[in-house]
């Protein structure tokens, strides 16, 4: 009976080696996760993820231990007709695949960890391992399977490369893809990284770190954005730190606006009239100016009455002149003044208003710690 399931066992090894050929997708042998502290079915829901991840790639043959003993119709979890599965090397010498993957799911004080490592049988080393948890229960832990199955592919995704840019709300946050820092925000160029599923990190000093996996194509470009949402704490520091700078902003635009306003008002509402209507016309008819001069000088005052009054008391409408010409020197200086603080003013808002930062940047960010329904704290944010 031995040697019949044994002979069966070896025809079905040759003709599942037969389907890896060069032309097919590489094998790849995924066998059952050992249960250490775990139980037999938090183990097998575990092989059945790290599976699925890996024939979502669609780039090897997956082959598991369970398809093998489906295909021998033989209801052993840890023998294939007389052959252990955990003989990593003779089944996948027999199967034709180079490289196989192993992994144990234990459990310690309550909390489960899963490792994953990726074999290559013929050199008889480990290319790869991974490591997910500890986590309170398998439910958490189950989603994340299937992505920690693919990232362990990567030194075989090598010659599948496609490239990676992340774009951040912030500056100077770093950018870590499978736990390797690679480049910090803005990046000045894509990364590149292996075909499948990665892990992405973005992280920065007072800010809550963005954490997702992002699937790569081979020779595709894959853009990922990410908000980093700052800690209260944060927030308030910012605004504390750039508050004063922005008062000074809107505190010298006012100056600046006031000043040149006045400055404008006076000349225009003061000085002017005052020259043209007073001070021209006196000053015309002490220098004897000629009626062509005078209708020139599109005068408004009567220069009839001028005359007749520098006629009778040209001393007093000298003295009268000389005052006027004082009145308009002092209004001239004032409006200048005012011109040089609206100047000063100006260039301090405009320094104020570039190199300065909105202390209300963060205002409408709502970023922190709420107590959930059920254990742990979830984090919310929105602009």
């Amino acid at each position: 009976m031995r040697t019949c399931r044994l002979a069966l066992l070896c025809s079905l090894l040759c003709a599942t080696a037969a389907l890896a050929s060069p032309e097919s997708r590489p094998l790849l042998v995924v066998l059952d996760v050992d249960a250490r502290g775990a139980t037999p079915l938090q183990a097998q829901a575990a092989t059945t993820g790290a599976v699925r991840g890996l024939r979502a790639l669609d780039v090897f043959q997956v082959l598991s231990s369970d398809d093998v003993r489906q295909l021998l119709a033989i209801e052993r979890n840890r023998q294939l007709a007389g052959l252990n599965v955990e003989g990593v090397g003779g089944l996948t010498k027999a199967l034709g695949a180079q490289h196989a993957v192993v992994g144990s799911l234990s459990e310690v004080d309550g909390r489960l960890r899963l490792e994953l490592r990726l074999l290559d049988t013929q050199a008889g080393r480990v290319l790869a391992q991974k490591v997910l948890g500890p986590v309170s229960t398998y439910e958490a832990m189950a989603p994340k399977v299937p992505d920690l199955a693919q990232e362990l592919m990567g030194p075989l995704l090598q010659a599948q490369q496609g490239t990676l840019l992340v774009r951040a709300s912030e500056e100077a946050a770093e950018v870590l893809v499978d736990d390797v820092l690679v480049s910090s925000t803005p990046m000045v160029a894509p990364h590149k990284v292996a075909r499948g599923a990665h892990r992405l990190v973005v992280r920065k000093d007072g800010f809550i770190a963005q954490a997702r996996t992002v699937r790569v194509e081979p020779e595709q470009l894959t853009v990922e954005a990410t908000t980093l949402l700052p800690s209260p704490d944060y927030a308030e520091a910012w605004r504390l730190r750039h508050g004063p700078q922005r008062v000074g902003a809107w505190v010298a635009t006012g100056v600046a606006v006031a000043a040149l306003g006045g400055a404008l008002v006076l000349d225009r509402m003061s000085i002017e009239p005052l020259y043209r209507d007073s001070f021209l016309p006196r000053q015309l008819t002490l220098q004897g100016a000629t009626a062509d001069q005078v209708a020139a000088a599109n005068l408004t005052a009567p220069q009839d009455a001028l005359r007749v009054e520098c006629g009778l008391n040209p001393a007093g409408c000298q003295q009268e002149a000389n005052s006027l010409q004082g009145q308009l020197r002092t209004r001239q200086y004032v409006s200048a003044g005012l011109l040089g603080v609206g100047a000063i003013a100006t260039g301090a808002s405009l320094w104020f208003w570039l190199t300065g930062q909105d202390p209300n940047r963060y205002a409408q960010v709502v970023a922190g710690a709420q107590a959930g329904p059920g254990p742990g704290v979830a984090v919310s944010g929105k602009f």
